[in-house]
């Protein structure tokens, strides 16, 4: 989905223009300072529906998308394609949305624990000093198979 919004948007990581939440949803929120925000979410009765097709138990058996057969992925693809938008997306206006782009800069801090730099809008605190999330003791939510 990653690739797809940066493809779809030009918006990229390395430009600043997309951050990730981990929070393992499948949404999006595209803001404009001018204009405002969107939030776009696939519909659960969607996910549901698109879970039941063929393609997913090749997945589910940890077949990569390229090694399952063609004529089971273009009839996922043919389903989706011919779906109104709204099956599939859940749009939601974002009043009073704040659009705050992350400022790019260069500045840098050396972990007191592990002694490797890292740039200043990742370093953390821990006992008083500079750390690097890593070392910070920062356990992300762990991932359900």
């Amino acid at each position: 989905m990653m690739d797809g919004i940066q493809a779809a948007t030009g918006a990229t990581y390395g430009k600043l223009l997309l951050s990730r939440t981990f929070w393992g949803k499948l949404a999006a929120v595209f803001a404009h300072p001018e204009k405002g925000a969107v939030r776009y979410a696939l519909n659960a009765d969607f996910m549901d529906e698109m879970g039941k097709h063929e393609f997913f138990g090749y997945r589910k058996r940890g077949i990569e998308p390229s090694e399952i057969p063609a004529e089971i992925t273009d009839d996922l693809v043919a389903w989706i394609a011919g779906l109104p938008d709204e099956t599939v997306f859940k749009v939601e206006d974002m009043p009073g949305y704040v659009y705050a782009p992350v400022k790019g800069s260069f500045n840098k801090t050396k972990c007191s624990n592990c002694g490797e730099y890292v740039f200043d809008r990742y370093v953390r605190t821990k006992d008083g000093a500079p750390v690097c999330i890593p070392c910070s003791g920062y356990e992300p939510a762990p991932q359900r198979k």
